[in-house]
């Protein structure tokens, strides 16, 4: 179908959208279809922000007929094709979703929703912040209805993003506690050791030593295998190194844990920082 159906569609939308019957009789019901139709219409003339408009709309009505849950749905769709033309008319209309959906308890399908948020807030808009408190709002979700593994997969995104945004504290609480949601998974177990490696590097990024040496300790107490580990002796080696203010002890050890282990670009900011404080006294508190 081209515009000019498209058109012809919306222009009988609006007719029945604001119908008058006697006896005050609406038809909103109807309304809402003719919107979605035109909606898809002007999907497949790659109209995508026209077609978000017209998903609104449809919900509109769909609300107005006391049909919530399917307007649920269409503000989803509106959502979709808003994705492609405007980030933040996508997000405001996936929080009208989510907001019909939390006030039917369907937590799991909002926290999906959430997670797309964030999703779009990280990748579209380059906005770390928001981010951050869309994946916890999402992982919260998702915890609460028992859903760890999902859960957990946010709040390694809200932990990643608080240590770049140098919110050490949330950063190491949050890897800490997939780690203590992990450590009775035999599939997730085998992943403490880099919750502990990236929590170990907020710790030192802290240029707190003291500190970081008493979480080594329990995560060893947490992981009787932790100390083991090359992520162990990584941590242990470039404390001593800062705590001897040798620039080139630590620039070493990084070298050779690199040419086994890649570093992945977080690390590689997180040696960064460390780096430049080597000079610096530790805080022995």
């Amino acid at each position: 179908m081209g515009d000019r159906e498209a058109k012809e569609l919306l222009a009988k939308a609006e007719k029945k959208a604001n119908y008058n019957g006697w006896f005050g009789g609406k038809k909103y019901d109807e309304a809402a279809e003719l919107y979605v139709s035109a909606a898809n219409s002007l999907k497949l003339a790659k109209k995508w922000k026209e077609a978000g408009d017209a998903f609104m709309k449809a919900a509109d009505m769909q609300i107005r007929a006391e049909e919530r849950d399917e307007a649920s749905s269409t503000f989803i769709s509106a959502s979709k094709c808003y994705k492609k033309s405007n980030p933040e008319d996508a997000i405001n209309s996936l929080k009208m979703a989510i907001e019909i959906l939390t006030e039917r308890g369907r937590f799991h399908a909002a926290a999906g929703h959430q997670k797309d948020i964030a999703q779009i807030y990280e990748s579209d808009l380059i906005d770390i912040e928001r981010a951050m408190n869309s994946y916890e709002l999402a992982a919260d979700w998702y915890s609460g209805e028992e859903a760890t593994a999902m859960a957990n997969n946010c709040y390694l995104k809200v932990a990643a993003f608080a240590a770049q945004l140098e919110q050490y504290d949330k950063a190491i609480e949050k890897f800490e506690q997939v780690a203590n949601a992990s450590m009775d998974n035999n599939l997730t177990k085998w992943s403490l050791k880099e919750y502990f490696l990236k929590a170990g590097l907020c710790h030192i990024a802290t240029n707190d030593i003291v500190g970081a040496q008493r979480a080594l300790e329990r995560y060893q107490d947490m992981d009787v295998t932790f100390s083991s580990t090359r992520e162990y002796k990584f941590l242990q080696s470039i404390m001593e190194a800062i705590d001897s203010g040798d620039l080139e002890a630590f620039t070493n050890q990084v070298f050779e844990f690199d040419q086994l282990t890649k570093l992945d670009n977080w690390k590689t900011t997180m040696l960064l920082r460390i780096k430049k404080s080597i000079n610096e006294e530790p805080t022995l508190t």
